[in-house]
């Protein structure tokens, strides 16, 4: 290794200064080549992070589903009186055709206003009519204890054997009737929505 050392005739040019000089001539040169290196790596990093918020292609597309369903409504307990509400917990039945052809086991509560407006939230297990798989499903919704009309938004994922990666959502709209046999209410409406199969 060589000594760095100072001419003589000119002791201030040691080793600092000539790197000051160095950097003074080839700084703006480095400092661009920098900081386009820099767009280019914060463009690649900017590109691939979108490219992870948005679906994989390998997923497929969105599909339609749509169909019918009967809910058999069956009291949990009996029911409870919040102030001007009464609240109503059911264990629901329900079967369904179309797109999704089976049952579901669902679990609802529902409030009931002193104007005859009913608020409900309810979730459960929908499984498959030849047993391929299942799925969760949750809704909420309003609806009417006057007119017996309800409608709801639904939302489906979780699934296992052939609704693995499924990712469902929609709307239905149903009215209730009275009883019926082995339910103290009965109805039936029809869903839409979307479908997509995606890791």
């Amino acid at each position: 290794m060589v000594a760095l050392q100072a001419p003589e005739n000119y002791p201030e040019l040691c080793l600092p200064v000539l790197l000051d000089m160095y950097m003074k001539t080839n700084c703006w040169f480095n400092r661009n080549r920098l900081l386009s290196h820099l767009r280019r790596c914060f463009c690649a990093l900017a590109i691939a992070g979108a490219s992870l918020t948005l679906p994989s292609a390998e997923a497929g597309t969105p599909g339609p589903v749509s169909g019918g369903f009967s809910p058999c409504f069956n009291f949990a307990g009996p029911p409870i009186q919040a102030g001007p509400n009464t609240i109503i917990i059911f264990n629901v039945t329900a079967t369904f055709t179309g797109t999704f052809t089976g049952s579901a086991i669902l679990t609802e509560r529902d409030v009931i206003h002193p104007d005859g407006s009913i608020t409900f939230h309810g979730s459960g297990v929908y499984t498959d009519q030849s047993g391929c798989g299942t799925f969760l499903v949750t809704y909420s919704g309003k609806g009417s204890a006057v007119t017996g009309s309800e409608s709801a938004h639904f939302v489906g994922g979780q699934g296992t054997g052939c609704f693995a990666g499924l990712h469902t959502e929609g709307t239905f709209q149903g009215n209730l009737v009275g009883p019926s046999a082995g339910c103290a209410v009965a109805g039936a409406g029809t869903y839409n929505g979307q479908i997509l199969f995606a890791p």
